[in-house]
Order: structure tokens, then C-alpha cells, then sequence
């Protein structure tokens, strides 16, 4: 389960607000606390062109929806269901707006058909949101009033937030921003609230020494030569020996990789024109550098750069006429003489020329792949679901390999405080706050209906096993379980433990229907004789929303019935004690692996830090096969 989180996380992920405190932003959250925010501004008149805009949005969320709904054969239903006439009017024009319509629309989108989870129906109903905002701010009597309370409930929540120091102490503050921002009010507050808590909620590293260990390697390789130099055919054989190494650049902005050659190929030739046959030993330099770019864009390559510098010496030279055999060996050693620079010249652009084709060869194919995968299994799948980083940034240093991230929608929360420090030993570290994996289980899962057909599609997909508490026994009906809208799976993090709540709005069994149940467990983390595990902290807990454990109200039959059944399905997949395995690395990297985990750290603030350390170098080398081939694949493995 870690294994999977920190690594699939790697969603490689505008502008970053709450990086640096700067101008118009709080350094932290108890400063911000101190600020009088409910007094800060006074309440804007919404100008005609913020409704323009409003509008404009929707239309664009719709052609997504329109697409979908044309190639649907239930299409014409939903746009029967969805008022389509009357949905494509306020999206046509502001000048068309009316607030209880959009509202009536929005409540539309907001309702239990199954389906309406679909991104496309998410981007609609949160176009439909932020227009209805905009438009009630604007022509609502109310408006002026509805806005001081948003900004009494967002000063008490930020100072709520100040006081426990925990996400969900902090919870109330998303949506209000988004009210806030979509009613045009408040810019100022707005930038210092976010400043605090829209940091980045993800930080990944990986060390080059990982990258290294399946990259670096000898070349010790043997060819025969057959070339033309200046007109006379050479044939014998070369022999090269050198290193390619891996290496990281420092760069701001991108990541940049080096694949660095550094050889000697030495030679044996002869050469004959005419009567004469020379005996050649060379001793050719070789370098060749490969730049790989990895950028928030994807990822791109630079040409091969190579150089060779010969050395030539003969070694042997015989003339295969008697007559005159002197004066033709005199000639014959002063016209090599003079012929020597310019041979060699010739000698290092052929060199240049089958290392620059043989670099591009070798890397030209995994490199396009790459870049591919990137754009159409990453990035852009991403930005059409709403689920890409509204942040991320990429970069590298001498030694290390930096991901940060932040994915939080308008309405959501991110960090609010800077990341535990990585340990010294781990070779990848994975920062991750709880609201990274909050967020993206909401987007994800929030409304979505999933039963053992969805689950066994997505391990087909993700090429793994369906766990044993979600298959159905022989003798038991098939089960589904409708995820809440709102924080349908939520992690919170303390002090050296973990919780995670999964918050069903609706369950069925076979053709029975039951009602909303939470299911949540906790962990303590622990060492364990130089490993780490976790330990469950007591029972697993299954009660419907807002029920109390030992209170007066009781469960119902309906509910007793239904918690069994969870019970019976979670006791499996919550064992009473997990231990953490070492991290098997994938392709050309599972050399370097398994690696064994050196920290697993859980804070009050949400912040969760992993990091794996490199393994026994002496089971690594008795591990470790040799290739010959340029190693490219795990350098773009880091992409995946």
C-alpha cells in the first residue's frame, strides 16, 4: 500500500503560491491568525466582464460533455435530465443569467445518478458553481451579507487552524476560498490565506547514485575495422575499453541527465595501396555526451555531442617489389609522415560519426517513447480529468533528482507548513501531506460507484492482482459501495501514526441496498529489528456518519447487518500488523533494488516522510549483470 502511494504519487504535477513569504502574503499561520481578515476589505461590486468570464467558462466545460453525450447511447436521456436547452442558454451569454436557474441546474448535477461522477459532469457543475457565485454576488440583495459572514467563518477558521495546527482543523477553509474567488471579493486576504495554505504537498528525490547503480557500467568491447582513410581501405581490428557514466546537471527549471562515453579504442590496421602495405597502431580518445531534458512540458532530448582525438604510429611497413624497394620505402615513409595529420583527421570524423549514430541509435527509440507516454498517459489525461498539479516543478542538482508538486483544487486546501527533513541515507525520499492524497481521492473518487467488474478492470489495467477481501465468496452476491462526495477517502497523519477513513454514502449486496458507513483504522508506526511496520491501533471502526461509539443512539438492524458484512471484507485488507517490504524497483532499475525503507516519519501538521536506502552493496554486485548496450531505459524510468 506505501509502496504503491509514494511511487504511483509520482503524477508528475501555474505558479506557486506560499513558497516564499513575500508581498501581500503571511509567513505562517499563526501570523496569519493575528490579521483581522473579517475586516481587512469591504465587500466589491462585481463588475459585468467577471460574468463574461463566468459564462465563457461553462461554455468551455460543456463541449467536453456535449462530446461525451453524442457519443453516448444514453445521450439524449441525459440531455432530457440536464435541461440541455436550458443549461446552453446561461452558458451563451451572461446577459442570460439567473441565479435560481443555475442553481436549479447545479442541484441537478449534485443529485445520486450514477454517472454524473464522469469528469466531464464534474467540470460542468463546478463551471455551473462558480457562474452561480459570480452572479449572486453580483444582483442578490443578500450578497453584501453573505459575504461578511463567508469572511467572519474564514477569519475563525484560519484561527482554528492556528490553535490545533491539523488539516482538519482547517477543512472549512477551501470551499470558502473558492466562494470567495469566484464572487470576485476579497483578492487580498485571498492571496495571504492562500500563501499559507496552498503550499507544495509534495516533495520527491532521487538520489544519482540510484540511477547510477543501473546506468553506470565498463565497456570492454572488441570490432573489426574496415574503413577508407584518404582513399586507401584500412582493415584490423580496435579494441575499446572506457565508462559510461550517468550525471546529473544542475538546472533550475528542468531536470537535465547527461549519458556520458568516456573510452580508448586502440587499434591494430593495415593498409595498402599499391605496392605499399603500412602497419598502423591508433590510440583514439573517445567522449560522446547524450543530454535528456525532463521538464513540467515532457520530455525532450538534445543531439549527441562526440569527439575522438587520434594518435597514429607505424608500426610496420613492407613493399612487395625488390626493385628500387629503398627508394620507395624512403618516399613511402616521408609521404606517410606528411600524410599523418590529415589521416588522423579523417580517422576522428569517422569516429565522431559512428559514435554520434551509435548514441542516437540506442537512445533515439526509448527517448520518443517517453515522451510519448508522457503526454498521453500523464499530462494530458491529467488536465482533462482536472487531476494534473496546479503546480509542478522539476529540477536537478549535482547529486539529486527534485520533484515538487502541489494538487489542490480552488476549493481544496494544500500544506500549510514546510516538509520534515529528508534522511541523509535515503537514496528517494517521498514528502507527501495528507491533502495531496485527500485532494486526489475527492477528484477521483468522490460519487463514484465501484463494484468487483470496476475492480478487477483496474487491476487488468494496472497489471495486478485484485486483493482477496474484494472478491466475492462463491456462495455471497456481488457488492458496490458509492464513495461520499465529499473527502470519500481521507488519510490524517499524527505524531508517529496514521488514520485512513473510507466514507461509503451508499453500499448494496446482491439486490440489497444499505445506507452510509465510515470505515476507518489507525497505525502506529514502529521499528522492527531494522525494518519498519506498522501496528494496528485497536479494532477496525465501522459506524455510520456522526454516530458515537457508547452514545445512546443504536444501530439499526439494516446498519447491524451491513456492518458485518464490512467487517468481514476490511478485517482482511487492515491486518493487525503490516510490515513494510523492501521497495522492488521496476525494468532496468529492479538491479539497484530491492530497496530497504530508512524512514517512515508521520507529524500532527500532515506531513508523512518516506525515504529508502540503497541496498547491501555486496548483494548489489553479486546481483548486477553487464550490458553492453547504452542503458537509456533507466534514466526515463524516473518519467513513468
Amino acid at each position: 500500500m506505501l509502496t504503491a502511494l509514494t511511487l504511483t504519487i509520482t503524477l508528475a504535477v501555474a505558479s506557486l503560491l506560499g513558497s516564499e513569504p513575500g508581498v501581500g502574503q503571511a509567513s505562517d499561520l499563526a501570523a496569519l491568525a493575528q490579521e483581522p481578515l473579517d475586516e481587512s476589505e469591504a465587500f466589491r461590486p462585481v463588475p459585468q466582464s467577471a460574468l463574461d468570464v463566468a459564462a465563457a467558462r461553462l461554455r468551455s466545460a460543456i463541449v467536453p460533455l456535449q462530446n461525451l453525450l453524442t457519443r453516448s447511447p444514453s445521450g439524449a436521456n441525459w440531455k432530457i435530465y440536464l435541461d440541455w436547452p436550458g443549461l446552453t442558454l446561461q452558458a451563451a451569454s451572461a446577459k442570460n443569467a439567473d441565479l435560481p436557474t443555475l442553481k436549479r441546474l447545479e442541484q441537478l448535477l449534485l443529485s445520486e445518478e450514477n454517472g454524473l461522477e464522469m469528469h466531464q459532469f464534474v467540470a460542468v457543475r463546478r463551471a455551473l458553481s462558480a457562474y452561480a457565485e459570480a452572479v449572486e454576488a453580483a444582483k442578490a440583495p443578500q450578497a453584501q451579507a453573505l459575504y461578511k459572514t463567508r469572511m467572519q467563518k474564514l477569519s475563525a477558521a484560519v484561527a482554528a487552524g492556528a490553535t490545533a495546527g491539523t488539516t482538519e482543523a482547517l477543512t472549512a477553509i477551501g470551499p470558502l476560498l473558492a466562494q470567495l474567488e469566484q464572487s470576485c471579493q476579497a483578492p487580498i486576504a485571498l492571496a495571504k490565506v492562500r500563501s499559507v495554505v496552498n503550499q507544495p504537498n509534495l516533495y520527491l528525490d532521487i538520489n544519482e547514485s540510484l540511477l547510477g547503480s543501473a546506468v553506470n557500467r565498463s565497456i570492454d568491447q572488441t570490432a573489426a575495422v574496415n574503413d577508407v582513410i584518404l582513399g586507401t581501405r584500412i582493415c584490423g581490428s580496435g579494441h575499446t575499453t572506457g565508462l559510461v557514466l550517468l550525471d546529473f546537471v544542475p538546472a533550475a527549471d528542468r531536470a537535465i541527465v547527461d549519458l556520458n562515453l568516456d573510452a580508448i579504442n586502440q587499434s591494430n590496421t593495415i593498409g595498402t595501396r599499391g605496392r605499399v602495405t603500412v602497419r598502423t597502431h591508433g590510440v583514439t580518445k573517445l567522449d560522446a555526451r547524450k543530454r535528456i531534458i525532463i521538464s513540467e512540458q515532457g520530455v525532450s532530448a538534445l543531439p549527441v555531442e562526440a569527439h575522438a582525438s587520434a594518435n597514429t604510429s607505424t608500426t610496420g611497413l613492407s613493399i612487395s617489389k625488390n626493385c628500387g624497394k629503398q627508394i620507395i620505402q624512403r618516399i613511402a615513409t616521408k609521404k606517410i609522415a606528411e600524410m599523418r595529420p590529415q589521416a588522423e583527421a579523417a580517422a576522428e570524423q569517422a569516429a565522431r560519426k559512428r559514435l554520434r549514430s551509435q548514441f542516437d541509435e540506442q537512445t533515439a527509440g526509448p527517448i520518443a517513447k517517453a515522451s510519448a507516454d508522457y503526454q498521453t498517459k500523464f499530462r494530458r489525461p491529467l488536465l482533462e480529468r482536472g487531476w494534473y498539479p496546479e503546480f509542478l516543478h522539476i529540477n536537478t542538482s549535482d547529486s539529486q533528482l527534485s520533484i515538487v508538486a502541489r494538487k489542490a483544487l480552488v476549493d481544496q486546501i494544500a500544506a500549510f507548513t514546510p516538509p520534515p527533513a529528508v534522511d541523509p541515507d535515503a537514496v528517494i525520499s517521498s514528502r507527501v501531506h495528507e491533502t495531496l492524497v485527500n485532494n486526489a481521492a475527492e477528484i477521483a473518487l468522490g460519487g463514484r460507484t465501484i463494484d468487483q467488474t470496476d475492480v478487477k478492470k483496474m487491476a487488468r489495467e494496472q497489471n495486478t492482482t485484485v486483493h482477496e477481501s474484494l472478491h466475492s465468496d462463491p456462495d455471497q452476491p456481488p457488492w458496490s459501495i458509492t464513495f461520499a462526495r465529499l473527502r470519500p477517502v481521507e488519510l490524517d497523519a499524527d505524531n508517529g501514526r496514521i488514520k485512513l477513513t473510507v466514507r461509503g454514502s451508499k453500499y448494496t449486496s446482491g439486490e440489497r441496498e444499505f445506507p452510509a458507513m465510515n470505515v476507518w483504522v489507525a497505525y502506529r508506526i514502529e521499528p522492527a529489528g531494522g525494518n519498519i511496520r506498522l501496528v494496528r491501533d485497536g479494532d477496525v471502526q465501522i459506524y455510520p456518519p456522526g454516530f458515537v461509539p457508547g452514545g445512546a443512539e443504536k444501530l439499526t438492524i439494516s446498519q447491524t447487518s451491513l456492518r458485518r458484512i464490512l467487517q468481514k471484507r476490511f478485517g482482511k485488507v487492515f491486518k493487525e500488523v503490516i510490515d513494510v517490504e523492501p521497495l522492488q524497483l521496476p525494468g532496468q532499475l529492479a538491479s539497484a533494488g530491492p530497496l530497504p525503507m530508512e524512514q517512515f516519519v508521520a507529524q500532527k501538521d500532515g506531513w508523512l516522510a518516506v525515504g529508502w536506502r540503497q541496498r547491501d552493496p555486496v548483494v548489489a554486485v553479486a546481483a548486477a549483470a553487464p550490458e553492453v548496450s547504452l542503458p537509456i531505459e533507466p534514466v526515463l524510468a524516473q518519467v513513468q
